[in-house]
């Protein structure tokens, strides 16, 4: 996710003797793209982030966030996209926050990416995690209650399902539990995180099956089955009510020289499909307005003995990196450039680029 919104303007109101803010930040971005699976053209998105806060008489704070996402094809840019809606209270007691939102697990944990590009190689290549953990499974409204104590933080989350199957059996709800921790040592900067999330969701066995094992895309095999076929490999490998349990843990470490690097691993096992094996590594660089950053992760399915009723023994890993270089022009504006090493589970590397420029606002 891209966090480089710089500058503001403040629409500021008062009602009775609270004092309520608005804050409107946007960004933008202008470029070129391409690579395997896309002709070289050119990119711009647009983005407006409103960020709402308050407080009571009694000093209880309160607020809440929202996006609006645009991009350069017409649809999108008459009927902008909503995104990361949320609500949130805090005080003494700690900070809760409901909506479009990281469980406990991700907020625990440090991803490896670093710095920022036009269209995201540096986290979308096939081996990048983002630690989600099981996020996002039901209707991606999570409740998550964090407290921070000196250096340390803590996370419980719950994200609810509210009917997302068809014969109105609804799963389990995810529960999540996130701590981290902060400290300096020797003039290096040490992060850790541990997190844990477990509950039910539908897995979607099709991608990595088709795509991988077939050298077939997945909207391409779709497009050319009927309706009855493309039902029969849903229902043999494709979306099942599955119960999981998923753990992980990051370290992270930024020194005064300019060099930083994180540590990532993390495990997502369900109950009768297959297993998800994740661990990266990221290392970044910064001198003055120049940034630098490189991250490798490998993913790697375990399909076990018996898959989904059936009797398999199936293993499929893959791995891919991704390169970062920022120069920061100052006043929000920054030149950036991406490359992915393999953005497809299909067989090969399928590259992707981005050159151009990151604005805020």
């Amino acid at each position: 996710m891209k966090k480089l919104l710089l500058a503001s303007t403040a629409l500021i109101g008062f009602a009775g003797f609270a004092a309520a803010e608005v804050v409107i930040e946007g960004s933008a971005e202008m470029g070129i793209t391409g690579g395997d699976l896309k002709e070289t053209q050119f990119h711009n998105s647009y983005n407006l982030n409103f960020k709402m806060s308050g407080e009571t008489d009694t000093g209880l704070s309160f607020g809440a966030t929202y996006r609006l996402d645009a991009d350069g094809s017409s649809e999108e840019n008459q009927n902008p996209v909503g995104d990361n809606g949320t609500v949130f209270i805090s005080g003494a007691f700690g900070k809760l926050t409901l909506g479009d939102t990281d469980g406990a697990a991700d907020w625990a944990m440090q991803e490896t990416a670093m710095g920022t590009s036009i269209t995201d190689e540096g986290t979308t290549h096939v081996g990048y995690s983002g630690n989600s953990l099981g996020d996002g499974r039901h209707d991606d409204q999570v409740l998550r209650y964090e407290y921070a104590f000196g250096d340390f933080g803590v996370a419980l989350s719950v994200e609810h399902d509210d009917g997302n199957t068809d014969d109105g059996d609804d799963f389990d709800p995810i529960i999540g539990l996130g701590g981290k921790y902060k400290t300096e040592f020797s003039g290096v900067t040490l992060g850790f995180g541990l997190g844990y999330q477990t509950g039910e969701g539908s897995v979607n066995q099709l991608t990595p099956i088709i795509e991988g094992a077939f050298d077939l895309d997945r909207d391409e095999v779709e497009d050319a089955l009927s309706d009855t076929a493309n039902e029969f490999l849903q229902a043999t490998f494709g979306s099942g009510k599955q119960g999981f349990d998923a753990y992980g843990l990051s370290v992270s470490a930024g020194m005064d020289n300019g060099f930083s690097a994180v540590l990532n691993y993390s495990v997502v096992d369900f109950d009768d499909a297959y297993d998800i094996t994740y661990y990266g590594v990221g290392f970044g660089y910064e001198m003055g307005a120049l940034l630098l950053h490189m991250n490798y992760g490998v993913e790697e399915y375990d399909f076990g003995n018996e898959f989904l009723g059936f009797d398999v023994d199936m293993e499929d890993r893959f791995d891919s990196f991704g390169l970062i270089a920022n120069y920061d022009l100052g006043g929000g504006a920054i030149l950036a450039a991406g490359y992915a090493s393999d953005v497809s589970y299909r067989d090969g590397d399928q590259e992707q680029f981005s050159l151009g420029m990151s604005l805020s606002f």
